[in-house]
């Protein structure tokens, strides 16, 4: 469904520039669940943001359904925001608390069709339905709602136009762990009932590893490694990612980090290393590593990284 290819996004600041994404390519297929990892400032939203029309790249392609969305003609571009929502990090922030809850979840609905008012009653009181909330809640403000129950009226703003794309950043970050959980089952659910497709940026690897189909761990603005989550997770080709596997905590205060975990600290996008930018950290960096980027190699698991081989195919 969807196709990055090559993409580059550059900041210039007073300082110099910011190299946030470069050279990114990925693939997400129709129905399945891409997760984006790597730790904070690796580029990982502002892929996002490039998907969805936030921020333009500087090189590079975003095709939808093989059509290049930066070639898209106004007809064309507008069905694409329509196919292509979001549900933000922080409920708190991404909900205008002046309007009330009909208005919000009618607003994108209002931006891109001329329904009747009882059309239009009838839509906002299915989407809170389908994400747990009673109609009476269309009445009512944010502020008069939990962190949960925001989520999901941002959830149900995303599905009034019935998208076929979701870009999830963070969306159970912000929320307590106890309702964590029900928010994903109900993305999970409505994946299930609408076929939807998801984009999904998190942290949280035990998170990933459950609810996506594919990973993409991001260092730098750059795929270190990319896969099926089954097979990234139980081999970890690229020495960052099997760093941050191996920096998960486990629940044995006798468990000791293992060797692989990463020591240092992640370096600036101003000034990144030269060659393979996860090279100062890491423990097997050889000379190869410091001169060289490496290039993304394997299918349908790849990492970017000259000490692996692309396995044999089978």
């Amino acid at each position: 469904m969807l196709e990055l290819d090559g993409l580059t996004r550059h900041y210039r600041t007073r300082h110099g520039v910011v190299r946030a994404v470069e050279n990114v390519s990925l693939t997400l297929r129709a129905g399945g669940t891409l997760a984006l990892v790597g730790e904070s400032g690796c580029g990982k939203t502002t892929i996002a943001k490039m998907i969805l029309q936030l921020e333009q790249p500087d090189a590079g392609t975003i095709r939808f359904e093989g059509a290049d969305v930066a070639h898209m003609d106004r007809a064309a571009l507008h069905r694409y925001r329509r196919d292509v929502m979001a549900v933000f990090q922080d409920p708190y922030a991404s909900l205008n608390p002046r309007m009330r809850v009909a208005n919000i979840i009618a607003e994108p609905i209002l931006a891109h069709e001329k329904p009747g008012r009882a059309a239009l009653d009838k839509r906002i009181a299915e989407v809170l339905d389908i994400v747990g909330l009673p109609v009476s809640a269309a009445r009512l403000y944010p502020h008069e709602f939990s962190g949960g129950q925001r989520q999901r009226i941002a959830i149900a703003r995303a599905l009034a136009l019935q998208p076929r794309l979701m870009v999830l950043d963070e969306p159970v970050s912000a929320l307590d762990v106890s309702i964590r959980a029900q928010v994903l089952n109900l993305l999970q659910d409505i994946q299930d009932q609408f076929g939807l497709t998801y984009l999904i940026i998190a942290h949280d690897l035990a998170l990933v590893e459950h609810f996506s189909s594919d990973v993409a761990v991001i260092y730098l603005g750059r795929v270190a490694e990319a896969g099926p989550t089954a097979e990234v997770f139980a081999g970890p080709r690229h020495p960052y990612t099997q760093a941050l596997l191996a920096a998960v905590p486990l629940p044995d205060p006798d468990h000791v980090l293992s060797e692989a975990a990463a020591a240092g600290e992640i370096a600036s996008a101003l000034n990144p290393p030269p060659g393979c930018r996860f090279n100062p950290r890491c423990p097997r960096a050889q000379d190869i590593c410091r001169t060289t980027v490496p290039e993304l190699r394997g299918t349908p698991h790849a990492a970017a990284c000259h000490l692996v081989s692309e396995p044999p195919r089978t």
